[in-house]
């Protein structure tokens, strides 16, 4: 048996709609520099793994992932 077996990513998406997202990620991260990564994903209508995926040409860059103490510091307790 070969080990040497080679893996290919494929993408489900044209390269016209990575383009797209990565436009939409682009101009979200401008407007709101301390944003969620997912609230980017959301934005630019993918989920986060495909960003990850598009920041590795180097265009953009995601923030780094909150801690769950970030993420409760930013929720505003007082309306519910």
């Amino acid at each position: 048996m070969n080990d040497t077996k080679k893996t290919f990513l494929r993408s489900r998406y044209t390269k016209e709609e990575e383009d797209t997202f990565e436009k939409r990620a682009i101009e979200y991260i401008k407007n709101k520099p301390d944003a969620s990564r997912k609230k980017i994903a959301d934005y630019a209508g993918v989920g986060i793994s495909v960003l990850e995926r598009l920041e590795k040409n180097g265009n953009f860059k995601l923030p780094k992932p909150m801690s769950v103490k970030q993420i409760r510091k930013k929720f505003n307790w007082t309306n519910f």
